[in-house]
């Protein structure tokens, strides 16, 4: 199944006094809440429907990933017709206010990630309230399967917002306006309410985790592996964010459950992919079922952009925005074909070491490849990124064949392949704001990076170095000609052809943690939180290409503004903005 059922509609039956017949009889093709949940195949329409805000632009579509790579040292908001529109065009509220730190208590950013998220915790919420006490193991499956997307929804405005409101059953709007995010005896920055979430989350998974099927019936279902991946990510998190007395047991754990995962005989269902670049095959669909995919977000070519799309937006945001006008040499805007967004800074390129094939999935303009030291050393042809032959140069002809990418002096000049797909260029009949490439939120090579993280933390560099060391092979073993071009041509875009190869570290430090979790997983939203995490804000950019200033607060702890209209929904003034805004 490509795209998980989407929509549960829960009839609430409201009764009136008739006749004892009417309200003795069960309404004609109507279900009440109290039966809805019995019938397991209507119980996993209200499942499916717990699963389906994963994919709406107000999550991990849009605003999740523009935190966690553009607000980083990683990547440039990007976009822009102009240079000043690239700060303060119609992306600005949704993009740019994000990048430059100026996001406000009414963005649109921060209230679309506190409704889709409680939106999708209130049916959570329902489902298990609807099953309690329901046997059988289809029950026990999708109330496992519940918690722990109501658990990763949590965890989402755990890193975005810090302290927020726990909910674990339905209130009235009455008992919702006085509603807090703080635990009693709190300190300003509500420390006691962001550990008792991070505990919730932990608890939440250890409970479920064994409920859980090694393999799912439909891909992209939450499986045992996923259960324990996520498990291991939250004590890492608990660790790093929480700290305390209790920093180094959460370490172990972290490398406890994650280390398990990876030595579990009875999980050879996961591994690392022979080749980096197939994990995100920008063809779409072949390696989507790939066994390095622990989660993801199941999406199908769709017609509608937003909460009501099957597909997603994130393949045109991050495709290129500029191509060379062959006849003059220029960038020019393309905008149909890509948007641009998520640009890799010169920083980011520069922490590769010669010879790493994950920079493959960085395409450059001749412009920048000719001054960027890291792609003269990777040895990439001019050709830069496949480009059909339908647009037409200067005189108004069609250029035929392929050519480069593009660059003004407002971008960078790279462009993240990894979350695009070569569809939405050869493909003009399909909605490209809607595109079928599945979003990965979790997958092995991040299992491997937290046990390392939190091993070498814990007496277990050994281990750790072993699991950098296969995610160096790998990357040694991903040199290769790589053929973006149309599927059956042979004309590929550009072929890598490595100067020296990377070398196995010796004992491995947090330090080489740091770096082999920065070039593994650029671009997949990671980056602002592991800096976060890390307290190394002083990484983050202090101005932007265009050069507008940033104006990042450490007053804030890298979090962001509660939305004001929620703050004035709850009448009782027990939710607190956080501070700095």
């Amino acid at each position: 199944m490509k795209k998980i059922s989407i929509i549960a509609i829960l009839a609430v039956i409201g009764f009136c006094s008739c006749t004892e017949d009417f309200i003795t009889k069960d309404p004609l093709g109507i279900a009440s809440s109290a039966t809805y949940y019995k019938d397991p195949a209507q119980c996993q329409l209200a499942v499916n429907a717990v699963y389906d805000p994963l994919g709406w632009f107000k999550l991990h579509d849009e605003f999740l990933w523009k935190i966690g790579d553009i607000c980083s040292d990683d990547a440039e908001r990007g976009g822009g017709n102009d240079k000043p529109n690239y700060t303060t065009g119609d992306d600005w509220d949704k993009g740019g206010q994000l990048a430059v730190f100026e996001a406000s208590d009414r963005s649109t950013v921060m209230t679309g990630i506190w409704e889709a998220a409680y939106i999708a915790i209130k049916r959570a919420n329902d489902v298990l309230a609807g099953t309690e006490g329901l046997g059988g193991d289809d029950f026990k499956v999708m109330r496992a399967e519940t918690r722990f997307l109501r658990a990763w929804y949590y965890f989402q405005l755990t890193k975005v917002f810090g302290p927020v409101v726990m909910l674990t059953s339905t209130v009235s709007l009455a008992d919702a306006e006085n509603l807090g995010n703080r635990a009693d005896g709190d300190d300003g920055v509500g420390s006691k309410q962001v550990r008792a979430q991070y505990d919730f989350i932990i608890s939440e998974l250890e409970a479920i985790k064994d409920d859980l099927p090694v393999k799912a019936t439909s891909f992209g279902k939450v499986t045992n592996g996923a259960a324990r991946a996520f498990l291991a990510k939250a004590y890492l998190y608990r660790a790093d964010m929480c700290g305390g007395a209790t920093r180094n047991d959460d370490l172990k754990s972290a490398y406890e459950t994650a280390y398990k995962l990876y030595q579990d005989e009875n999980n050879n269902t996961y591994g690392l992919e022979e080749h980096y670049q197939n994990v995100f095959y920008i063809y779409g669909e072949t390696y989507e079922k790939s066994k390095e995919i622990l989660f993801s977000i199941q999406h199908i070519q769709g017609s509608i952009y937003g909460r009501g799309s099957e597909g997603s937006i994130i393949p045109i945001y991050f495709a290129p925005r500029y191509y060379t006008d062959p006849s003059t040499n220029a960038g020019v805007l393309e905008d149909q074909l890509g948007y641009g967004f998520g640009m890799p800074t010169q920083d980011l390129m520069d922490e590769f070491e010669d010879g790493d094939p994950r920079a493959t999935m960085i395409v450059a303009s001749p412009q920048k490849a000719s001054a960027a030291a890291t792609i003269t050393r990777l040895n990439l042809d001019t050709k830069g990124w496949c480009k059909p032959n339908n647009i037409k140069d200067g005189t108004g002809q069609n250029v035929l064949g392929w050519y480069d990418i593009g660059s003004v002096d407002w971008n960078t000049g790279y462009y993240c392949m990894k979350r695009t797909m070569l569809s939405p260029l050869i493909m003009a009949s399909k909605n490209t704001q809607c595109m079928e490439k599945n979003d990965i939120l979790l997958r092995w090579a991040d299992v491997l990076l937290i046990a390392a993280e939190a091993g070498v933390q814990c007496g277990h560099a050994a281990e750790a170095t072993t699991l950098l060391n296969e995610l160096r092979t790998r990357a040694n073993n991903s040199a290769r000609t790589i053929d973006y071009s149309v599927p059956g041509s042979s004309d590929a875009c550009y072929t890598y052809t490595p100067s020296s190869a990377l070398s196995m570290l010796g004992t491995a430090t947090l330090d080489d943690v740091k770096h082999e979790r920065r070039v593994e997983m650029y671009g997949e939203g990671d980056r602002f939180w592991d800096l976060i995490r890390w307290d190394e804000t002083e990484k983050f950019r202090t101005q932007d290409i265009s050069g507008y200033k940033f104006k990042y607060n450490p007053a804030t702890l890298g979090r962001w503004p509660i939305p004001q209209a929620q703050i004035i929904l709850h009448a009782g003034g027990n939710l607190k903005q956080n501070p700095g805004f």
